[in-house]
């Protein structure tokens, strides 16, 4: 039996690291005077005073009712999709705030990335307890995962494996990486392995855009580097500053890249050879069309038996009409055989192979 298990936003809030609407409020909450002497800071604190009208200097942050996450990209996308701009942020206009558009959209995954890094240091509880008990049921060698996420919890567990359990099994994100022969790199996975495809990028993924490259930096979310130390993120190859590859959970994804295309090739012919589908920690959102489009795709050519999906997005204080609707988003578009459990990722992860079998 191959199983597919797809990590959403919810399995790493159980891991406490904060969710879309937390962000903005949990980063400027952080910040001391002297942070908003930096560039970064500056335009943001600009940029929110502005545009919704947040003082995030002044203001209680645990109370401002700031924009989601999501909206903030888009308005952001939308605006460098248009080809326009707003008031006092432009885009190419020839004067000292020359593409503040796109500075700002780097600084906003740069802010994400660094409330996210603030988590990284836990325990990884549930996803070790998941990755162990597949281990112990002899399922994880036929478990592939697939990651919305671009924290590094279920990578740092996977990765962890062979000390933990002096067995040879490697991650394998189904890309190539250019500290592959490195001494002391990341070593070219080979079989056992694990599959761990991260759709929306990942905060240990540094890409260089003038040799096309893309570095790992194993247990560590490399993209720090950017606002850390600048000279440590620079290109292998050839000595420039790398990227982030960060695909924001907005409408106006942009999945070009050529390392995220290979990804999600990868995740459809996986897809199409699995007999289970659990999710986790995912309320299938609309602005998610690429992964409905995706899953559609995989529904209506499958050589195989229908696929069997299972979800578990339960959580503490979650109200009944939440759970409702969102059943009823995923029957819609994916049938009413899928089966919508009542569950948390942390229920899972205690016995996954009792949800698997039994269902």
């Amino acid at each position: 039996m191959n199983v597919c298990i797809f990590l959403g936003a919810g399995a790493s809030a159980a891991e406490n690291s904060p969710i879309q609407n937390e962000l903005f409020s949990e980063y400027f909450a952080s910040l001391k005077p002297k942070d908003f002497e930096n560039d970064m800071n500056k335009e943001l604190y600009r940029f929110f005073k502005q545009m919704f009208k947040i003082d995030v200097m002044k203001d209680d942050m645990k109370n401002a009712n700031f924009p989601t996450f999501e909206e903030v990209l888009g308005l952001i996308d939308l605006a460098e999709q248009r080809r326009e701009s707003f008031k006092n942020f432009g885009l190419e206009t020839l004067n000292r705030r020359s593409d503040s558009i796109r500075f700002l959209r780097q600084y906003l995954i740069l802010l994400m990335a660094r409330a996210i890094h603030k988590s990284e240091g836990r325990r990884n509880e549930y996803h070790k307890m998941l990755v162990d008990n597949l281990y112990d049921s002899n399922l994880l060698e036929k478990t592939t995962f697939i990651s919305a996420n671009y924290d590094i919890h279920i990578d740092n567990t996977i990765a962890a494996l062979y000390r933990r359990k002096k067995q040879p099994i490697m991650l394998d994100y189904g890309v190539d990486f250019n500290n592959f022969d490195v001494e002391g790199g990341w070593k070219k996975p080979t079989e056992p392995s694990v599959k761990l495809y991260k759709i929306h990028g990942s905060l240990n993924w540094l890409y260089c855009p003038i040799c096309n490259s893309l570095t790992l930096t194993p247990y560590e979310g490399g993209v720090m580097r950017l606002l850390d130390n600048i000279k440590e993120a620079k290109c292998l190859e050839c000595k420039e500053v790398t990227v982030p590859i960060i695909i924001p959970p907005t409408f106006f994804k942009n999945m070009s890249n050529v390392f995220i295309s290979t990804v999600w090739r990868e995740v459809e012919r996986t897809l199409r050879k699995c007999d289970v589908l659990v999710f986790c920690g995912y309320s299938f959102p609309d602005a998610d069309i690429h992964i409905k489009y995706m899953l559609k795709r995989v529904q209506s050519s499958r050589k195989k038996p229908p696929l069997k999906i299972i979800v578990f997005n339960n959580h503490e204080g979650k109200e009944e009409d939440s759970l409702l609707k969102e059943e009823d988003r995923y029957k819609r578009f994916l049938g009413s055989d899928v089966i919508y459990t009542r569950s948390s990722f942390q229920d899972f992860a205690k016995n996954p192979l009792k949800y698997i079998k039994n269902k």
